[in-house]
């Protein structure tokens, strides 16, 4: 419950209304400035060169407005980009049970109310903005509800509004105006998502550094195709005149030339001519190819891959298959990181803030299942625990995905073999049927006579259709007794062998009585109406 002393996780004193007002608002003027001006338009080598070397220096803003605009730009780099915050956000963050067990009850279930906040998806993907810039800074607004402090908003917060310290460039602290290296970051008020893409500075980390390169490479190559296609384009057009044409003929043709472009009409005399020649040109294979290029690099650098984000050739399907794996170790490592930020700068705060210092604090994790093929997990396990190997039910579980089932749940169970035999799906009793029927057309010295009767037959139903619809209207019971018996011997087999051997054996011993005595009042029936054996037996 909240206190009137608010102590942090650290012990130090934190004042109520510092964690209710607004820290880094954007203002109309100052460096927290809310206009923007545009950086990527005119970008040039030496314009980028020096944008990157100032970042570095501690001058982050032209840097971090242009990687805002590269996901504008570029089509392709915002849709990569976008995918893999996306891999994460959709991913339910949970409470790991293995760091419950000095918990208290009271505590694990406010971080887990906490983590049902329907905007945290939203937390998750404002965080994930680290991904390009390097870092991501998302302010938390308390309120009090219930005795309790809660997150009322997570408001994502423009990076330039932060700078780094000049001496180890990794404390972030709030931009202010006068001040270099800018004012310490308020303590419980903003969750700071730093990257572990690569070693070094966190303004070094983001993958727009890279990506900026390739975007202005990409599109010199763009603007060179679309000017080569304006020239190239269109078919060229040569107008022709007659040796005795006039000065005012001429440029009456000519202006039509010119003007037949843009208005596709014109006339001319009839001594004057129009010839359009089609350009032979192949031209657009080096630019394409350039913009592919870049586009392929920038897939490899934000998703570890390409296949997934371009067009395979043959075999695409399958290698792209396999490249998820590289995706699935990168979203494996995204949301690993996004767990320590979320346990630093929110669970932990939130636990202090409500319960005090020195309470245990639950874990909370983004858990990242690999998928398994479950046709071929279930081969082995039929395979190999039947030859001894054991194997733990929580751990199969993990793999299918399968909650342990609570107490009073309606269970799915295994046959024991003992009592009435199981009961068979359809395909099964069709089998099993299908073996009766050889079963009794096979057996030495049967008499039935029935040979399927009209059941193959494809003309139009006739009196012997009719007897026979009579006699099989009661097969149910009639095959009863046949279909246990099978049954039963499939229940005690384990292999097909096995079962084939006990049929054979079954054929002397069926008990065939009901069906015989049915198919001898059908016999007699049919010869009682005047049918010939031959029509009896066709």
């Amino acid at each position: 419950m909240v206190t009137k002393t608010i102590l942090g996780p650290d012990g130090n004193p934190i004042a109520r209304r510092d964690l209710t007002q607004e820290v880094a608002a954007p203002q109309l003027a100052g460096v927290r400035a809310m206009w923007d001006e545009s950086v990527a338009s005119g970008l040039s080598p030496q314009r980028l060169a020096n944008i990157l070397r100032e970042v570095v220096r501690g001058d982050l803003h032209m840097y971090l407005k242009l990687a805002e605009e590269l996901e504008e730009r570029d089509a392709h780099y915002g849709s990569v980009l976008g995918t893999r915050k996306r891999a994460v956000s959709g991913i339910i963050p949970v409470v790991d049970a293995a760091s419950t067990k000095v918990v208290p009850a009271k505590v694990v279930d406010a971080v887990t109310r906490l983590l049902e906040d329907p905007t945290l998806p939203d937390l998750t993907e404002a965080l994930m903005d680290g991904i390009a810039k390097g870092f991501s800074m998302v302010e938390i607004m308390w309120g009090e509800q219930d005795g309790m402090f809660w997150p009322t908003q997570y408001l994502w917060r423009d990076p330039s509004f932060f700078t780094f310290d000049l001496a180890s460039r990794t404390q972030i602290r709030l931009a202010k105006l006068g001040e270099i290296e800018g004012v310490e970051l308020p303590r419980a008020k903003f969750i700071a998502h730093v990257p572990q893409l690569k070693s070094g500075i966190p303004i070094r980390g983001g993958v727009a550094r890279t990506v900026a390169w390739l975007y202005m490479f990409k599109h010199f190559s763009i603007k060179d195709w679309a000017g080569f296609l304006d020239v190239y384009g269109m078919p060229i057009r040569v107008g022709k005149y007659h040796p005795s044409a006039t000065s005012d003929e001429k440029r009456a043709l000519m202006r039509a030339v010119a003007g037949i472009a843009a208005d596709a009409a014109a006339i001319i005399p009839d001594s004057m001519m129009i010839e359009f020649i089609e350009a032979k040109h192949s031209g657009e294979a080096p630019y394409e190819s350039m913009a592919h290029y870049c586009d392929e690099q920038i897939s490899r650098i934000v998703l570890g891959q390409t296949l997934t984000s371009q067009h395979g050739g043959s075999g695409g399907l399958a290698l792209g298959k396999i490249h998820n794996e590289v995706r699935l170790d990168i979203r494996t490592s995204d949301a690993r990181q996004l767990g320590k930020t979320i346990n630093r700068d929110l669970i932990a705060w939130f636990v202090s803030l409500n319960f005090g210092v020195g309470v245990p604090v639950p874990r909370v994790v983004y858990p990242t299942p690999k998928a398994e093929d479950i046709a071929v997990l279930s081969t082995a396990l039929g395979t190999l625990v039947p030859l001894g190997l054991e194997v733990a039910q929580d751990d199969v579980r993990e793999k299918l995905g399968i909650a342990t089932p609570t107490a009073g749940a309606k269970l799915l169970k295994a046959t024991t073999g003992s009592g009435d035999p199981p009961p068979m799906n359809a395909g099964t009793e069709k089998l099993i049927r299908q073996a009766v029927n050889s079963v009794l057309h096979h057996k030495e010295g049967c008499a039935c006579g029935c040979q399927q009767l009209a059941l193959n037959r494809q003309h139009t139903p006739d009196l012997l259709d009719t007897l026979a619809e009579d006699a099989s209207a009661d097969w149910e019971p009639l095959v009863s007794p046949m279909v246990k018996q099978v049954q039963a011997l499939a229940a005690r087999c384990t292999t097909y062998e096995e079962f084939m051997d006990g049929i054979n054996e079954l054929q002397g011993g069926m008990d065939t009585d009901a069906l015989q005595t049915s198919l001898a009042h059908a016999t007699a029936k049919a010869r009682g109406l005047g049918l010939t054996t031959d029509e009896i037996d066709g």
